[in-house]
């Protein structure tokens, strides 16, 4: 068991929860006093309502959710890629469920412990090693942010020539995820020298604590041999391929969330919208990012449409259809497995506590 005296206070249940909640208020509140412009605030409710009284959510709703379905379909495909090493898994029967109830985790519970939660079923319905399946999430979250950093640099470069400071910052991104797909060839061609020189940059910060260290580098060397599939040219390109459409369908997702409520924009304002949201969620708030997605909304589409409030009710509207059917399906298939909240949860801040590497590359995909 954990010892709760001796918990950092940064890992404190009531302290990140407040932390989450300042940071969900605070980001509501921004996002109302960007769209109210001074307005009266029952008229910009007002105007919320009318906005989705005139969107076109019977036509796009169920759009969203077959693109919804393919974009876990394919994150399921590409974790039976990750898991090669380990087993061979049916992807919609054994590997989405476990995904499913990771993300209703997310949006449920704070401090993300959903991937722990996602760790934990997957391994005892396997019996596999914790810290194997452990690493393929770590990598997954890490060709994520490759994936939505390219997306997001190839959106902003076709911005107008006003937004040139995006323009450069999508540059900037560009060179991250290029850094970062070097990195992980490096890490897994070479592994040892690799790890020798994570150990180096470690010992260079004295304030790390030694068991710190110690945990970093055995994920790494434990990471590099789970992870072999990687190794195997026709996986590697599997998921690479399955990292960049999932991306890419959960761009769409925005497009037509933006077209329910009448706004006929060029896909790579979608693509920067993506990027930002994607980003933006990583920031520490309440379950479900509620507040976060909203802001990116506004802040992001404020050069290019002058009715706001209606991008309000376009982020309320791209948010619930998925947070809805996601939070209720991986609760569904929670219970159908035979866990309890209780448990789950406190093996998962055990896990938290222990393994400080988990957190890496972390991008939700609400």
């Amino acid at each position: 068991m954990v010892d709760r005296g001796r918990t950092p206070l940064h890992r404190r249940k009531s302290i990140q929860i407040a932390v989450g909640l300042l940071v969900t208020v605070g980001c509501l509140a921004a996002a109302f006093y960007k769209m109210a412009d001074g307005d009266d605030p029952r008229e910009v409710f007002r105007a919320i309502g009318d906005a989705f009284r005139q969107a076109d959510i019977g036509s796009t709703l169920w759009l969203i959710w077959i693109v919804l379905f393919v974009f876990y379909w394919l994150k399921a495909w590409r974790w039976r890629m990750l898991l090669a090493p380990l087993g061979s898994f049916r992807p919609t029967t054994e590997l989405l469920p476990a995904i499913l109830i990771g993300f209703a985790f997310n949006n449920l519970l704070p401090a993300r412990i959903g991937e722990f939660v996602r760790v934990f079923v997957f391994s005892r319905r396997h019996n596999l090693s914790k810290i194997s399946v452990l690493a393929s999430v770590a990598l997954e979250r890490i060709l994520d942010a490759i994936a939505i950093l390219s997306i997001f640099g190839i959106g902003a470069m076709f911005l107008p020539n006003t937004a040139e400071d995006v323009k450069q910052k999508a540059m900037v991104a560009a060179a991250v995820a290029g850094i970062g797909v070097g990195c992980a060839v490096v890490y897994l061609i070479w592994t040892a020298p690799f790890v020798r020189f994570a150990e180096w940059c470690m010992n260079c910060v004295p304030v790390l604590p030694e068991r710190f260290r110690a945990k970093i580098t055995g994920m790494l060397e434990s990471g590099a041999e789970g992870l072999a599939a990687l190794k195997q040219g026709r996986l590697l390109a599997g998921i690479l391929i399955t990292s960049f459409a999932q991306w890419a369908l959960n761009g769409v997702i925005v497009y037509l969330s933006l077209r329910a409520f009448h706004f006929d924009l060029p896909w790579h304002v979608s693509a920067v919208v993506l990027g930002v949201v994607a980003f933006g969620v990583a920031a520490p708030s309440s379950p479900g990012y509620f507040g976060v997605i909203q802001l990116c909304f506004v802040l992001v589409l404020a050069p290019f449409v002058d009715d706001q409030k209606s991008v309000f009710a376009a982020s309320i509207y791209f948010h619930m259809a998925q947070y809805i059917p996601v939070t209720a399906i991986g609760m569904i298939c929670f219970n159908r497995m035979g866990f309890h909240v209780a448990e789950v949860q406190e093996e998962a801040e055990h896990e938290a506590t222990d393994e400080p590497a988990a957190h890496a590359g972390s991008v939700p995909a609400e």
